[in-house]
Formats: C-alpha cells, sequence, structure tokens
C-alpha cells in the first residue's frame, strides 16, 4: 500500500544513468533500489517465461528462483552491506516505483511471521531464543536466512500476479520474451492515464525503445492488439488459486500436507465443501496444475489439530485469525 507522500524514485533507463544520479545525490539508496528492480523484473519474467512454455500441469514454480536471482543481484555484497540492503528495501517500499507495493507486501508477510508464527527477522529471532550464542557466524547465518524469506515471499507474489494476469489476459503468452513485453506494453497503456509518475516515465522510455526496434515489424502489432483487447478470461476458482499460491512459502517452511493446506483452506473460502477441497487427492492434483509441487522423497504427517505449524500467519494473511 502506498504512502501519502511516497518518495519519488526516478526511472531509471540504464545502469549508468542510475549510478551518475546516485553519484549527485550522494546516496547509494538508488544503486540498491535500482537492483531490487531488477531482481524483481528478473523473476517476473522468468515465471511469465515458464507459463509459456509449459502447459498447465508441467509448471513447477516456487522452487527457489528468487533466491538464486537474489544472490545474482546481491551476491557482491558483504555481511556488513547487509544492514544497508535491509534498510533500503524499506525506503523502497515507500517509493511511488510501481514495484513498491509488492516490496511492501513481501516486508508486511516476514512482520506477520516475526508476530505469528516462527520469527523470520534478526530482531525477532534474537528475541526469540535469547540464550543463544550471537556470534558473528549466527548472526550472518540469521540474516542471510531473513533474505532468502524474503525471495521466498516475493516468488509466491509474482507467482500470483503472473497467473492471474495470464488467466484476464491469455494473448500474454506469446512465444518470445520480447513479444511478451510488447503486448504487455499494451496492457499498461490501456491503463496510462491511472500510471504514477514513475510509470508514466518507465512505459514512454521503454515503449520508445520497443517502437524503434521493431519499427515495420509485425510483432509491434502486438501492442495494439493488446490496447484493444475486449477478450478478458478469468480464474475459474480465483479464492482457492490465490491462497494455495500465498501460502506455499509456509507449506514449504513447515511442511505442511496437503491435508493441512486443504482443511486451512476451508476455514476462509466461500464453498469450503467443493471441489477441490473435498478431499486430499483432489487438492494434491490441484495445485500440482498451479506448479506447486513437493518432495516425492519427503514424506509429512498432518496436524492432529489441523493447526499445523504457521496456521496463525496464514489466517493473518487474510485478516481471519480469531481474537
Amino acid at each position: 500500500m502506498k504512502t501519502e507522500n511516497p518518495e519519488h524514485l526516478p526511472a531509471f533507463t540504464s545502469w549508468e544513468e542510475c549510478l551518475a544520479y546516485s553519484k549527485a545525490k550522494q546516496d547509494a539508496f538508488f544503486i540498491i533500489a535500482f537492483q531490487i528492480e531488477a531482481w524483481m523484473g528478473d523473476v517476473s519474467c522468468y515465471t511469465l517465461k515458464h507459463y509459456s512454455e509449459h502447459k498447465s500441469g508441467k509448471r513447477q514454480l516456487q522452487t527457489g528462483v528468487a533466491w538464486e536471482s537474489w544472490l545474482r543481484m546481491f551476491g557482491w555484497a558483504k555481511p556488513d552491506e547487509w544492514p544497508f540492503i535491509l534498510t533500503s528495501l524499506t525506503r523502497f517500499s515507500k517509493c511511488d516505483a510501481p514495484e513498491s507495493e509488492h516490496i511492501a507486501h513481501m516486508l508486511a508477510l516476514v512482520a506477520l511471521e516475526d508476530v505469528h508464527g516462527e520469527p523470520v527477522s534478526l530482531t525477532a529471532q534474537m528475541t526469540s531464543e535469547p540464550a543463544i550464542a550471537r556470534t558473528p557466524e549466527v548472526l550472518i547465518r540469521k540474516m542471510r536466512y531473513l533474505f532468502q524469506r524474503m525471495s521466498e515471499w516475493m516468488e509466491a507474489i509474482l507467482h500470483w500476479q503472473t497467473h492471474l494476469s495470464v488467466a484476464l489476459a491469455p494473448e500474454l503468452l506469446q512465444p518470445s520474451h520480447e513479444q511478451r513485453e510488447l503486448y504487455q506494453l499494451g496492457l499498461i497503456q490501456r491503463n496510462f492515464g491511472n500510471l504514477d509518475r514513475n510509470g508514466k516515465a518507465w512505459w514512454q522510455f521503454r515503449h520508445g525503445e520497443m517502437a524503434s526496434k521493431f519499427s515495420a515489424r509485425p510483432e509491434l502489432r502486438l501492442i495494439g492488439q493488446a490496447q484493444a483487447n475486449e477478450k478478458w478470461g478469468a480464474l475459474e476458482r480465483p479464492q482457492i488459486d490465490e491462497l494455495t499460491i500465498h501460502w506455499w512459502p509456509l507449506l514449504k517452511r513447515h511442511s505442511w500436507t496437503d491435508r493441512d493446506m486443504r482443511l486451512l483452506i476451508q476455514r476462509v473460502v466461500d464453498h469450503p465443501k467443493n471441489y477441490p477441497l473435498n478431499e486430499d487427492k483432489a487438492f494434491a492434483d490441484y495445485r500440482k496444475v498451479l506448479g506447486l509441487k513437493k518432495n516425492k522423497a519427503k514424506r509429512d504427517k498432518s496436524s492432529l489439530d489441523g493447526k499445523p505449524t504457521g496456521w496463525k500467519v496464514a489466517l493473518a494473511m487474510v485478516n481471519r485469525l480469531p481474537v
């Protein structure tokens, strides 16, 4: 959720432009912000590419791609630089960049785990384990896990965004990255008047680049096709899709069974007894279609009381936690 007066973040068109701006402002935040945007863009592109190249049922998502991308983007940072990256993420979440809401969402999910589940942030971890030896090695391991966990949440956020976008506009599933981007530019153009300053600047820059690159080529028509599109699709079971995708990081962290998640979803959806919530096998098959697949070599045990570890976090995410 955007703040009332978000900080303006320029829509940088190149690394050189970002570096020059950062030096002029004497503020390294803009360098980190540029990399944060690149990180989310990398994960988004991968997810959409995976949807384009694999049919439903053959997809495999939320497999650690965001963490791998994070290591590529920020692997240069030494442990004593990690706190600045963390504060930059918080500052980024309050900017006017289109991606800021995703970062704010990610940080909010970490906060929910700190309050209602097993803590993730360094401060919360140390508070919950006051007797643990606070050696540099321990602190580094815990801080590293925080970034890994944030990556897992971001992967879920971007998976849902892609899943919903593809359902609404199936033509997004173009055969190449550039064709997919052209179609996305057309979809964004439909809503150009509602974009903030950062979003408009980025669209104008990227539209100009792509229009020049594809001048007189048939692919350029995709922008117009997307802008004029009137054939919208829809998700058949949006509630279940959204919950399953967003709760997947909890399932993986706490080794939930399909039964654990199925029973929790039943507590918050409109039609809890309908397919695929009617039986464990039906739900297992269903979440595989979403690209969410478990480690076959590992057999988990269902919670006896229907409240697996992390259940409060799940319900807090949808404002259904009992008072």
